[in-house]
């Protein structure tokens, strides 16, 4: 299995470099541009070659190849054919990523997949190196760094959908052609990489929430409008008048297209698995927890989890905690605050802010930001009075100086960058506490719920008992 990516870029390119070594992000920006001062076409072909193929990811450049190039000049054919045709402006290149199944390819089987694709998609007409990373553990990947002129008639290359599109079936023809795995989307409409990726590593998506909640369904109903009627049951609701049907999860801002779920997910295909194929089916929800244990101490009285900021943090996030190490036993309370979940960094983030600084209320919160900003005009003018003292510390030559300033300069540069993360996060608890205090509620909403049920049913019992006396 591979997973292909190709995006452009733009002037300098150092810091595509750190955003290339950042795998989670490959493919969630296609142009990428830096304000350093350093922004010639012959230098940002220069620092990507030098990160596609260095020596520590290669292997001591064992497996690096190019395409209608020298591996030792490609930067210099590179941009001789951009001067020969005068198009040395806009996009310099196309950095490109092939990234394989852990465990399941050798770095010389992923090269030669990863030339065989470069040769195939770009070989009749452009200069192209192909790279194989050997830099992190059990994790093979091939980046290729694309000239966008062409050496044969100056034509530029634009990378549309349809061309990335083909990427990934070449990749995926490659593949099955050496026994590797292939994610299947058919059509295209299914995960993305990112989605992929992050499903893979154990994280909640909102689509996988909203395909887990139409798989579920499917397999209690017997018809559609039983579908349909068990969906709405969860707080879905669906618009078929658009053009391409839409999905509403009712925790979730935005609407959906079912088709971007994937092709099992459309109310065609929906239908076609409701009945084309149906047939009695069991489907065993595991026992759910008690909510009341996971978000409320059986010691305290209720009301006093929502008296002040910290408590509400502190409640709410072990629930999600809980919630989000056992899915499978939490179905109802997944649903109810998939978006939360989803967020559950940030509000870690928010908490052990709370709780280290023992704030409790609005005007605690607010207080403290009016500190840390305070104190990060002071760093910055203590740091501004430092850099002085360092230029003159340059102009007089002073080695030993120089050092100590840096490092001086340096431990307030760090100080500064937490205080701005702090006041940050403030404000994401000044923004959205009200929202988790209002999920919180939601919780306890639905556990007295859960225990009018559970009375009901008891007096229900308790009634036909007498009367059959």
């Amino acid at each position: 299995m591979a997973v292909t990516s190709l995006w452009r870029v733009k002037g300098y390119v150092g810091k595509v470099i750190l955003y290339a070594m950042n795998e989670s992000k490959t493919t969630e920006k296609e142009i990428i541009e830096t304000g350093n001062d350093d922004t010639t076409p012959e230098s940002a072909l220069r620092d990507l070659i030098n990160y596609a193929s260095r020596d520590d990811a290669t292997n001591l450049k064992q497996f690096v190849s190019a395409i209608n190039c020298g591996i030792d000049t490609v930067k210099e054919e590179m941009m001789e054919t951009k001067e020969r045709f005068n198009k040395k402006d806009g996009t310099v290149a196309y950095h490109g990523y092939q990234s394989f199944a852990e465990g399941e390819v050798t770095p010389e089987l992923a090269h030669r997949i990863g030339h065989d694709l470069a040769k195939e998609l770009w070989g009749d007409k452009y200069e192209v190196l192909v790279t194989t990373h050997l830099d992190k553990d059990s994790h093979i990947h091939n980046h290729f760094v694309l000239n966008t002129v062409s050496f044969v008639d100056g034509v530029k290359f634009h990378r549309t959908k349809r061309d990335y599109q083909k990427m990934r079936e070449v990749s995926d023809r490659l593949c099955r052609e050496y026994s590797l795995s292939v994610i299947e989307h058919p059509k295209g409409h299914g995960k993305n990489y990112a989605e992929w990726r992050a499903e893979k590593n154990g994280e909640y998506t909102k689509n996988g929430i909203i395909r887990r909640d139409i798989d579920e369904c499917i397999a209690v109903a017997m018809n559609e409008k039983q579908f349909y009627r068990e969906m709405m049951s969860r707080g879905y609701t669906f618009n078929f008048d658009r053009k391409y049907a839409t999905i509403f999860h009712p925790n979730f801002p935005k609407a959906r297209r079912m088709k971007t779920l994937g092709e099992e997910y459309t109310p065609e295909a929906i239908r076609e698995r409701l009945h084309g194929r149906w047939q009695p089916r069991q489907f065993v929800f595991p026992e759910q927890d008690d909510p009341e244990k996971l978000f409320f101490d059986g010691d305290r009285n209720n009301k006093d989890i929502f008296k002040d900021w910290k408590t509400v943090y502190v409640h709410f996030v072990f629930g999600i905690t809980v919630v989000r190490e056992r899915p499978d036993e939490n179905r109802e309370l997944m649903r109810l605050l998939g978006d939360e979940i989803i967020k559950f960094d940030k509000l870690i983030e928010q908490q052990n802010l709370l709780v280290e600084n023992n704030l409790h209320t609005d005007d605690e919160v607010k207080d403290y930001v009016s500190e840390s900003e305070g104190e990060l005009q002071n760093l910055s003018e203590a740091r501004r009075i430092l850099r002085n003292e360092l230029k003159k510390a340059v102009r007089a030559d002073d080695s030993v100086e120089q050092e100590r300033l840096k490092r001086q300069i340096g431990l307030l540069s760090e100080r500064m960058q937490e205080i701005r993360k702090d006041i940050k996060v403030c404000g994401r608890i000044l923004e959205h506490e009200p929202q988790v205090e209002k999920d919180l509620h939601v919780v306890k909403d639905y556990t007295d719920r859960l225990k009018r049920k559970e009375v009901e049913r008891h007096e229900h019992i308790g009634r036909s008992g007498r009367s059959g006396c």
